[in-house]
């Protein structure tokens, strides 16, 4: 099972970390979208992290090596999503640092989730 979420994740990572890289200013210009919707913003964002934050915590408890790192990931994004759900001011405060003009921070951040999800899938695949 562990192997199968390492391969799940590798994909959901991959995707949209190359999204970020190849479409940036899409994704500031969604979240800008998002934050005008006030504090169900908040709760869009912890939607979009909870299903795959729960299901890594749920099915890769892994707690040595290389593993580890996403299951830290998985417990992140559980976190991230209650602070979201219970203090929405708070995602809206992280909302607020989202500009047009920063998308470059979008493309950063796609090629390193882009990476890691291309190592989980290397990893996963060769066993």
């Amino acid at each position: 099972m562990e192997s199968s979420i390492e391969v799940m994740a590798g994909v959901s990572f991959l995707v949209v970390g190359l999204s970020h890289l190849f479409r940036p200013r899409v994704w500031a210009q969604f979240f800008i979208d998002l934050r005008e919707r006030g504090e169900v913003a908040s709760f869009h964002v912890a939607l979009m992290h909870l299903p795959l934050g729960a299901l890594i915590v749920a099915f890769h408890n892994v707690w040595r090596g290389a593993g580890l790192a996403l299951t830290l990931v998985g417990w992140a994004y559980v976190l991230k999503s209650l602070v979201y759900f219970v203090w929405p001011r708070h995602g809206l405060r992280a909302l607020a640092r989202v500009s047009v003009e920063r998308a470059w921070e979008f493309a950063a951040g796609g090629v390193a989730l882009a990476a890691y999800g291309g190592f989980l899938l290397y990893t996963a695949w060769r066993g």
